[in-house]
Order: structure tokens, then C-alpha cells, then sequence
């Protein structure tokens, strides 16, 4: 399958680069990739058409990715949102990668989160009992899988929603950024906005603020977004690297789809790479 792997480049234009979390010295390397926005419903596009449907291309992922050797294979695969399962489910007994998935927009309905929760017994869990919002620790690195699309299928994100359950995300995401690993990641479908102002398809202008200076103090090693259907892009909140990240179904202004593949080193440092899987004709 020919692809094009680059690194990813930083908002101000310069070069990818790695960055040495604040600890983590003891830490056994891994990778893991993430997938933005499967879509998994959706018919072929047309000036994507030759890659087939939504399913096709996300399974187009895993094709890439079982050619990874070594220490590139990845351990598991982060799913940021708008995942459409009911066209994914016949597809995921062939994905023998681990996923790890978030709800976006398109699982907005309490039948579709609980779909998700179904398929995906072993997360969705707080204190043993269900929740649209969890983590998990693998090597030493803790993920954490936030829930910030609330009900109806708004593009708005939020924290605190009745289709959010159980109440409580915000103090729990507070525990969780203070908890002991000294590497931590987190991964949500919609992105803050990054000046905290009121604008469609981010974080509400009040959930932006509170969660930007909540990065800005807790200091996680990196946040993983989709929703956006844009090239993927890198800024930084405070020592945290922030990453909004390409789908791998379609974008807008016809750039290519694809996925990302991180390394976390000895010592915490995360190397990424952009990978394309797909460009319109």
C-alpha cells in the first residue's frame, strides 16, 4: 500500500519535534495511533471513491499499521469520536490492534452511547459502574478518554450535559490530571478553543477557558482531538502538546485522510508522525 509518512508539523511552521514530559525515566517504550472521525456510515465520496466507504478507509488504518515492525506496531488505537458504529461493527472482528474510543456528535444519543459502552465493556467504566468517561494506565502512561459532546449532536462541546453520564466529568478530570503517573494523555472528540472565545466547532466559550487553564496547570504530556476535518495541526497549551487531528474518512478542502502513530519513549518523550492514507483525485 503506498503512503506518505511526515513528521507533523508545529502551528508555527517548524519542524515536529519531541518533548521530554516532566518524568517518566522508568517508562517502557510503545507506540499507539490515533483516528479521528471514522464516519463509519457514510458511503464512498466521490473524489475519495477509489478508497471505497467510510468502513473501508478506517480499515484502510489497520492495513498500514500491520506493516509496522518493532517497536512501531502499535499497542492500541485511540478513536477520537464520530465513529458511527453501527457501519463499524461487522468490521471490527478483523481489527486485531486493541481500541480505545470517546463519543463524538454522532453518538449524541443515549441508545448510541450505550452502543459504544456495549462493544466496548472492558472501558466506559468509573468506579466499576458505566460512565460516557473513563481511563486507563498501560505502561505506566495514563490515558484519559473525556466525553465532551453533549446531547442532540450539537458541534458545540461541552463538559456537563444530562446525555453525559454520570454528572461529575469536571471534578473527575480534575482528579485524574492530578493523579501519581507523571505521564499522562488525553484524548475527547472536540477541541478547545484556543483563545477561549465563542466559536462554533470547539468547546464552549466557558468550558475552553476552564479546560485551557486546567492543561496549563496540570501539565499532561499531550491532548488528542478530531472533529475538525482538518489537516492535522500541533500548538502547545503551556508545556502540553496539543493535537487536532485529521480524519481518516474525509476533510474539508479536499486534503488528504489519515491517522496519526505516536512513540513514547524511555523518559516520556512522544515522538509523532501524520500519516496519509488516502488523497482525493
Amino acid at each position: 500500500m503506498k503512503r506518505r509518512e511526515f513528521l507533523v508539523l508545529a502551528a508555527a511552521g517548524a519542524a515536529a519535534s519531541s518533548v521530554r514530559a516532566q518524568s517518566g525515566a522508568d517508562l517502557e517504550p510503545f507506540s499507539f495511533c490515533v483516528i479521528a472521525d471514522p464516519h463509519g456510515s457514510e458511503a464512498a465520496k466521490p473524489e475519495l471513491e477509489r478508497y471505497g466507504t467510510a468502513a473501508d478507509k478506517f480499515m484502510r488504518c489497520f492495513g498500514v499499521m500491520a506493516e509496522m515492525k518493532g517497536g512501531d506496531a502499535p499497542d492500541f488505537c485511540l478513536v477520537a469520536g464520530d465513529i458511527q458504529l453501527d457501519g463499524l461493527k461487522d468490521r471490527l472482528k478483523d481489527v486485531s490492534t486493541p481500541l480505545h474510543m470517546v463519543a463524538g456528535n454522532h453518538e449524541s444519543t443515549p441508545e448510541k452511547r450505550q452502543m459504544l459502552r456495549n462493544a466496548f465493556p472492558g472501558d466506559f467504566k468509573k468506579d466499576g459502574k458505566e460512565s460516557d468517561y473513563y481511563s486507563f494506565i498501560h505502561k505506566g502512561v495514563r490515558f484519559i478518554a473525556v466525553c465532551d459532546a453533549g446531547a442532540g449532536g450539537e458541534h458545540v462541546g461541552q463538559f456537563c450535559s444530562e446525555n453525559i453520564r454520570p454528572s461529575g466529568q469536571c471534578e473527575w478530570l480534575e482528579g485524574e490530571l492530578s493523579a501519581r503517573e507523571p505521564v499522562k494523555i488525553l484524548f475527547a472528540h472536540i477541541p478547545p478553543e484556543r483563545g477561549g472565545g465563542d466559536q462554533n466547532m470547539f468547546m464552549s466559550r466557558n468550558d475552553s477557558r476552564w479546560f485551557n487553564r486546567l492543561i496549563a496547570e496540570t501539565r499532561p504530556s499531550a491532548c488528542f482531538f478530531g472533529h475538525l476535518h482538518q489537516p492535522t495541526l500541533e500548538y502547545r497549551i503551556g508545556d502540553t502538546r496539543m493535537f487536532q487531528v485529521r480524519s481518516c474518512c474525509w476533510n474539508f478542502n479536499r486534503e488528504p485522510v489519515g491517522f496519526l502513530h505516536v512513540s513514547v519513549a524511555a523518559g516520556g518523550v512522544l515522538t509523532v508522525r501524520d500519516i496519509e492514507t488516502g488523497r482525493c483525485l
